[in-house]
């Protein structure tokens, strides 16, 4: 059985501005479609549930940390599957900006 070569190699598939922006600062190749599209794919559920300007800093922040962490984590391993890790960071920075943070300044509990 033949493969189906119909599609051409050099057509690009448009790609969601932040997946541009990991390429961008050099997170991500840009020559894995695959990794691409699953990136293109979690910015746009995102963008379901929260607000544009929230999701710019929580991915800049995101890919910042990674950055500054040289691709470890926390116990300083290299990160196996980027996807899966910046998902989960990304997920929970975007938790943590949307969180309200109650503090109650009259309570008498700090200061006895």
């Amino acid at each position: 059985m033949k493969e189906d070569t119909s599609y051409k190699k050099n057509d690009k598939t448009p790609h969601h501005i932040f997946t541009l922006e990991l390429i961008r600062r050099k997170l991500i190749a840009g020559d894995n479609e695959f990794d691409l599209c699953l990136f293109d794919s979690l910015f746009e559920d995102i963008l379901r549930y929260y607000e544009f300007k929230t999701c710019i800093l929580a991915v800049s922040y995101t890919i910042s940390c990674i950055k500054r962490n040289k691709l470890k984590d926390e116990e300083g391993q290299l990160i196996d599957c980027l996807f899966a890790y910046f998902k989960v960071a990304l997920d929970s920075n975007l938790r943590k900006l949307t969180t309200p943070v109650h503090i109650d300044w009259f309570s008498g509990d700090d200061y006895g």
